[in-house]
């Protein structure tokens, strides 16, 4: 049982660090013109026999995601303002005779983000809230669809709906040197504390347990510049995080604190017009995650790594339309400490295409996509693929 309740709140845990992550990056960069994205994303994973080693019944078949994103990005004279928020859908169907399928949807959290330039441009201010607009009480139907939405090497759009109040101040100077532009980050995470499930979920009887995450640090470094007639751009990035606690009512003894690992990522990108492409661009990233520690000390098996490399094309076709297709190979390592499906790891590779229609001031994108790969939960090697449609339309 104790094992049990670690292993989900690792996994509650370090899932919320993803989901404040996640806004940002779905967001526009800051600046610019007035703008607005919205549109539908659809995913689904199927499982071979079975993601369960020991129970085929409990093991998942199926499991699906409709995100609907809505971003807004607006300057308002010296500051640029960034909103972010969804709605999702999400079905993970069990693989026993009979079993129900299990549902979950709601809003997610809100993310609004401002920056504003100081220092004669180069320094940029940053200040990120999460607003708790997503659900964080979950009865134990709804966590068990969040622990397969949430599995990292599955890299669903919307992996939780909320959690809680948070909120990321950072700041970046940049320079010039040469043709090369530099930028030097560092920013301050905080999670506040919130309840993400009733006890049952966790076999404890009733009442509630809480999670006071730890806060983190990140410090990141990049450069982006010419390399003949193409463009590069590479960053390097750590990631430090202070103790998660969790809180168990009705005199139940807590577990000891978890310190997840410092996590350190690096991406590397080339850009450049090639034969019939208007852009042909190139990237790798990797980002690998050291042990966790529990009441001080290292866990074994809970480090891990991510590596993914491929290519994305633009061919134009007209003055207003455009094929876009992409190529991508994963390795994900997943953690050994744990034999479920939200430590499982992943090799897999896939693509997508679609098309870009430029129609007055909306840009209109509709693709499809797909991946084959190998899941691995240690006792058993499945295989697994994804289908995957969206439709975008972004107006500025």
């Amino acid at each position: 049982m104790r094992r049990a309740i670690l292993r989900r709140a690792h996994m509650l845990l370090a899932g919320s660090a993803v989901a404040l992550a996640a806004p940002a990056a779905a967001q526009a960069p800051l600046g610019g013109a007035w703008g607005a994205q919205t549109g539908v994303t659809f995913e689904q994973w199927n499982f071979a026999c079975c993601t369960d080693a020991t129970n085929a019944a409990t093991s998942v078949a199926h499991a699906s995601e409709w995100t609907v994103p809505v971003t807004a990005y607006l300057p308002l004279g010296p500051v640029a303002l960034d909103v972010y928020a969804a709605w999702m859908h999400g079905e993970v169907t069990l693989r026993g005779a009979g079993a129900p399928t299990q549902t979950l949807d709601g809003l997610t959290d809100t993310y609004v983000r401002g920056a504003v330039r100081l220092a004669g441009d180069a320094l940029l201010a940053t200040v990120g809230v999460n607003v708790p607009t997503g659900a964080t009480a979950l009865d134990p139907e709804r966590l068990g669809v969040i622990e397969v939405l949430g599995t990292p090497a599955l890299r669903y759009q919307t992996p939780v709906l909320g959690t809680g109040w948070g909120g990321t101040t950072g700041l970046v100077y940049t320079l010039r040197a040469g043709t090369w532009s530099w930028g030097f980050g560092a920013s301050y995470e905080y999670r506040g504390q919130y309840s993400p499930a009733q006890a049952q979920a966790l076999g404890l009887g009733s009442g509630d347990f809480t999670l006071r995450p730890g806060q983190a640090i990140r410090l990141s470094v990049g450069t982006d510049g010419l390399v003949g007639q193409s463009a590069m751009s590479m960053s390097l990035a750590s990631t430090l995080y202070t103790q998660d606690r969790v809180g168990l009512s009705a005199g139940v003894t807590p577990p000891q604190p978890i310190t997840l690992g410092p996590m350190f990522t690096g991406e590397w990108q080339l850009r450049a017009a090639a034969g019939a492409f208007r852009e042909l661009t190139v990237f790798a990233f990797d980002r690998y995650r050291m042990q966790y520690s529990r009441g001080g000390a290292r866990v074994p098996g809970t480090d891990g790594n991510e590596l993914e490399t491929g290519a994305t094309g633009t061919i134009p076709l007209g003055a207003s339309t455009a094929v876009v297709a992409g190529i991508r190979g994963r390795w994900h390592t997943g953690l050994s400490v744990d034999t479920s499906l939200p430590t499982a790891g992943i090799v897999s590779g896939g693509a997508d295409i679609g098309l870009t229609w430029q129609t007055g001031p909306l840009e209109l994108h509709p693709s499809i996509g797909g991946e084959l790969g190998r899941l691995d939960t240690g006792p058993s090697t499945i295989s697994v693929n994804k289908l995957e449609a969206s439709f975008t339309i972004s107006a500025r």
